[in-house]
Formats: structure tokens, sequence, C-alpha cells
């Protein structure tokens, strides 16, 4: 209790209270560009174009926003889920740095520990990232255009690097419970063949619902232990 308590006070009410701050500051900014070519440029979209792309966004946005934090929280933890909405690249980066993280380290999954090495594999991730990003842009200057162009080497690599991810991080845990992947990845092949241009976006949150309730089918009948669930 004690333990729980001095983290409560020295972690999460400092890290709930940075992180909101931080969140609206970023609101806050995401209206500036617009206002300044508004008032002095005199920029201003046409009303029904202007609404017609907020509805579209709206669409899908409202839905992901409560979604995705459900979904990402119990993986990445309370600053982890802080920082990488603020930052973005949450699933292709942020979330495998956090499940990395945790699993060299040997957390257990929901626990304060989990918790501290999430957060400080997001932030490390962050540093890194703005590195690489910074170098890697003076360096693909020059082939910014071959990068660009549809159907160039360099194009169709970066196609598959999110897949690749994936791939790697859902390898990873199947070694640990083949049983747990065999329901995930046959539905996922299945929807795949099915409808090959089924955004990516529409598909995960039904798959993420689908694993879970398989797992807990499969811990429910003794197939699989509470040791190969993570």
């Amino acid at each position: 209790m004690l333990k729980q308590k001095i983290f409560q006070e020295r972690f999460i009410k400092p890290v709930e209270k940075t992180g909101k701050y931080t969140l609206l500051a970023a609101c806050v900014c995401l209206f500036i560009p617009g206002t300044y070519l508004w008032l002095f440029h005199g920029l201003v979209p046409p009303a029904g174009a202007l609404m017609r792309s907020l509805i579209g966004i709206w669409s899908f946005a409202i839905v992901f926003s409560i979604v995705e934090p459900v979904i990402y929280f119990s993986l990445i933890g309370f600053g982890g889920t802080y920082m990488s909405f603020l930052s973005g690249n949450l699933l292709n980066l942020r979330f495998p740095i956090s499940v990395t993280a945790q699993q060299v380290v040997g957390t257990s999954e929901g626990s304060p520990e989990a918790e501290i090495v999430s957060t400080l594999g997001v932030a490390g991730s962050l540093i890194a990232s703005q590195v690489v990003l910074t170098v890697g842009v003076l360096f693909l200057l020059p082939f910014l255009g071959k990068i660009d162009t549809t159907g160039t080497s360099f194009s169709i690599a970066l196609d598959h690097v999110l897949p690749a991810l994936f791939g790697a991080l859902g390898g990873m845990f199947l070694f640990k419970s083949v049983k747990l992947g065999i329901i995930p990845v046959t539905a996922g092949i299945i929807i795949a063949l099915i409808s090959k241009r089924l955004p990516f976006s529409y598909i995960i949150a039904p798959m993420v619902v689908l694993s879970v309730l398989s797992a807990r089918f499969m811990y429910k009948k003794g197939w699989v232990k509470a040791k190969g669930m993570m």
C-alpha cells in the first residue's frame, strides 16, 4: 500500500498534470498556422469546403479518440499514453518500444514498475527519433524526389515498414503462446483475402476485441496458462 501511495503521489499525479497541460497547449498550437494565414494574409477556405473537410475528419477522429486510448493505455501505460498521443507514431514506434522495454526488463504487466519502464522507453524513443529524424532528413534530401515517386524501390519499401514492424512484434508474442494467435491470425488472413482494400484503421479495433475475447475463452477453458498470456 505504501509503495502504491508513493507511486500515485510522485509519479501518476505529476504525469497527469503535465500531460493535460501539454496536450491542451498542443490543441491551441494547432490553430496557430490557420489563424496566422487568416489574420495576416486573408486566406480563408470557403465555408462549404471547410465543413465537408471537418465532417470527413470528425467522422473517424471521434471514434479513434475514444477507441485508441482504451486499447493502448494498458499496453503503453499512463505516461506513455500522454507522450504517444502528443508526438504521434504510436503504432509503428511508441507501442513496439514500450512492449520491448517491458520485455527486456521483465516487468509484470500493469505494475508500477512496468508503468515507469514504459514511460522511460517512450521518452527515450522521442529523443532518439528527433535525432534520427534530423539526421535522416539531411541525408535523404537528395533522394526526396525518388521517395515521393510512386512505384520506386524507396516508396515500395516504405509501404512495407508498418507490416514488417507488426509482423516482428506479433511473432514475439506468438512464440510465447502459439494458441493465442490461432484465431486472430486466421481472422486477419480471411479479412485480407475477402477485402484487400478495407482500410487498416477499420480492422484494428475489431481485431483487438476478437483477440481479447479469444484469449479469455482459451484461458477459461484451461487451454493456456496465465503466464502465457503476456
